[in-house]
């Protein structure tokens, strides 16, 4: 699903509205029952298609996600305009019962027209039904959260056996500067706890940019209160616009080094322009050897005004458990200054 391929800087994508994040817009999610009676993911582009023709020129930026039955659309731009898509989509016949569960002004989030997901999951649609409703009984509560919050909570709620319910533990974005390094790390962990690997899709506004992969695994641990949620994403993500949306909710983000310093400073550099846009600071982690160049990554990045903080990993043979015994102290690190 990755590519090696250099991607476009964050802002110099052509169909960008070059939006300032800190200009308020109106931000409504809404779920409503798929009637969809063929393949999910060719629908999906048809979507897509349908949607990139109108969001550009009215200003409107989409992420729109199948779940469980469920459409839950996320929608960003001028009052107008939103509430017109709003109307559209009601009267679309691929949806049942649409609700609105948040409205809100405040900063954009979403910078591409359009990003679609889907979630492998074999949770029957009573259950999301019911995390709707909940929603819905609780609206002044709900109106009062982050788009991305609300969303989070909606497709992607914590496991049950996780120490906080509500999801306030340390969430991290890995990523790694070659190959799948991010989502190897990721499954090791995975196996290493015996925890469930939660898989999604994300697809892009234009058939020539690939869909790209972002796995998550919830993590109680006794050195981190609250727990762990750790992420992987493809750095293709970077470009699509789905690192803009949920980066403000990290905790933290890892970069999983390649011996090549050139890879991970474009790696950095393109991470600084994500954070720079959505204007958000949060720590990086370089995750790496002596060999990986930290001395001058780490100059880097605190130039842009963030925090660097090195999970080195010892010369001699790497492994994936050695990574994570690496980076394990500094993410309990960061999850106890979070709940302090």
């Amino acid at each position: 699903m990755e590519s090696d391929t250099t991607e476009s800087q964050p802002g110099d994508w052509p169909d960008s509205d070059g939006t300032p994040a800190d200009v308020p817009v109106l931000r409504v999610i809404y779920t409503s029952i798929s009637r969809l009676q063929g393949p999910v993911l060719a629908e999906m582009r048809l979507i897509r298609d349908q949607a990139g023709r109108r969001n550009g020129p009215e200003g409107i930026r989409v992420a729109l996600l199948f779940k469980s039955g469920y459409f839950v659309q996320w929608a960003e731009g001028p009052p107008a305009a939103v509430d017109q898509l709003l109307d559209r989509v009601a009267g679309d016949p691929r949806h049942h019962r649409l609700q609105v569960l948040h409205r809100s002004l405040g900063r954009r989030r979403l910078f591409r027209p359009w990003i679609g997901a889907i979630v492998q999951s074999d949770e029957p649609p009573a259950v999301m039904a019911a995390r709707v409703q909940r929603m819905l009984k609780r609206p002044e509560q709900v109106a009062t959260r982050e788009p991305a919050e609300v969303w989070a909570s909606l497709c992607s709620p914590p496991q049950p056996d996780m120490p906080r319910p509500g999801g306030a533990g340390l969430r991290v974005m890995l990523l790694s500067a070659r190959g799948r390094h991010s989502f190897d790390l990721l499954r090791w962990v995975a196996d290493h706890y015996r925890r469930p690997i939660v898989s999604r899709r994300f697809a892009a506004a234009a058939d020539d940019v690939p869909d790209v992969a972002s796995d998550y695994i919830d993590l109680p641990h006794d050195d981190m209160p609250g727990g762990l949620r750790l992420v992987a994403h493809a750095r293709q993500s970077l470009a699509m616009g789905v690192a803009h949306a949920f980066l403000p909710d990290h905790g933290a983000v890892v970069i999983r080094l390649d011996g090549e310093l050139e890879r991970n400073r474009q790696l950095v550099d393109r991470l600084m322009g994500v954070c720079d846009q959505v204007q958000h600071r949060l720590p990086i982690v370089g995750l790496g050897s002596l060999n990986s160049g930290q001395d001058e990554l780490a100059r880097r990045v605190r130039d842009m005004g963030h925090e660097w903080l090195e999970a080195t990993v010892p010369a001699g043979l790497v492994s994936e458990a050695r990574h994570w015994a690496c980076l394990t102290p500094v993410l309990s690190r960061l999850a106890a200054a979070r709940s302090a």
